[in-house]
């Protein structure tokens, strides 16, 4: 019996022209079909299932964002993180309309929407990234497509691709240009972690006729990051002041390669927890609505 090895389906990102191997650590992919019994009168049981809606699929992984390598044959620095890039620039989009990123691995592919992605900061070591799509097919063709099989990248040198990827050894969270931390009394807090994520709302717009979506219209974003610090009173606090942030990523030669910035949040949430022998830590809940 043949079997594949999970090196022998790289999972490929493709937006706008751009080409990116994800160093991933999982992947899950379900389709579901909504069907719905149809009865008739004088038969007993259905009389058969009926779609009450498209056919989709969830795509979901995690990974460590590749912060410097090759993309297209070229070398490239800053903003490599495609899913990244396409997240800060379409919470802010005055553009109904969304365009799909494209999703291969081990020989199956799609073309879906960003519904979620988180970020995950804590202490020396790499930074990890969970991400969610929604793949709702488009015109006449499937949401998934193709069948698991070995998968050859030859646009991509592995060797330099993983050569520096987003760890929190030198990542800071910002406030108007300064560490968010400073209190009134000059003292600086302690950041341990930070949690970011965030989450779109579309809409797909049918065409009669037509089993898939023609269009999907962009509705809106809530983004979310919390922080956790060793002191109460701290830069984040209920100012009642709009001030936004800013999380860099950045490599272990110290280059900011990755940022994500939050426009106008608010603190809506603060827990302080304290035990014998132990410090104080604080977890801050700020957010953002676009």
């Amino acid at each position: 019996m043949a079997s594949i090895r999970y090196d022998k389906v790289p999972l490929v990102i493709e937006y706008d022209s751009r080409v990116e191997k994800v160093l991933a650590y999982n992947c899950s992919l379900t389709e579901a079909a909504d069907l719905q019994p149809a009865y008739a009168i004088g038969k007993k049981g259905a009389a058969e299932q009926t779609p009450q809606g498209a056919r989709t699929a969830s795509l979901s992984f995690s990974y460590t964002p590749v912060l410097s390598g090759y993309i297209n044959r070229v070398k490239s620095r800053g903003d490599f993180n495609i899913i990244n890039h396409v997240a800060n620039g379409l919470k802010s989009s005055k553009k109904p309309q969304s365009s799909g990123i494209s999703i291969k691995f081990g020989g199956i592919s799609g073309e879906g929407l960003l519904t979620s992605y988180s970020v995950s900061v804590s202490p020396y070591s790499p930074v990890q990234c969970s991400v969610n799509f929604e793949l709702f097919g488009s015109g006449q063709d499937i949401p998934i497509s193709g069948e698991l099989s070995s998968q050859a990248i030859s646009n991509t040198d592995n060797s330099s691709l993983a050569s520096s990827v987003g760890h929190s050894a030198y990542s800071a969270f910002m406030s108007a240009g300064s560490p968010a931390t400073i209190t009134s009394r000059d003292e600086t807090g302690v950041i341990s972690n930070i949690d970011y994520s965030i989450n779109f709302e579309y809409e797909p717009v049918y065409k009669l006729g037509r089993e898939f979506p023609s269009s999907f219209l962009y509705h809106s974003a809530s983004e979310e990051t919390r922080i956790s610090e060793n002191v109460h009173e701290t830069g984040i606090n209920f100012t009642g002041k709009s001030e936004d942030f800013k999380l860099n990523i950045k490599s272990l030669d110290n280059n900011n390669a990755m940022s994500i910035d939050m426009t106008n949040p608010v603190l809506t949430n603060i827990q302080i927890d304290a035990s014998a022998g132990d410090i104080a830590q604080t977890e801050k809940t700020i957010r953002s609505f676009y």
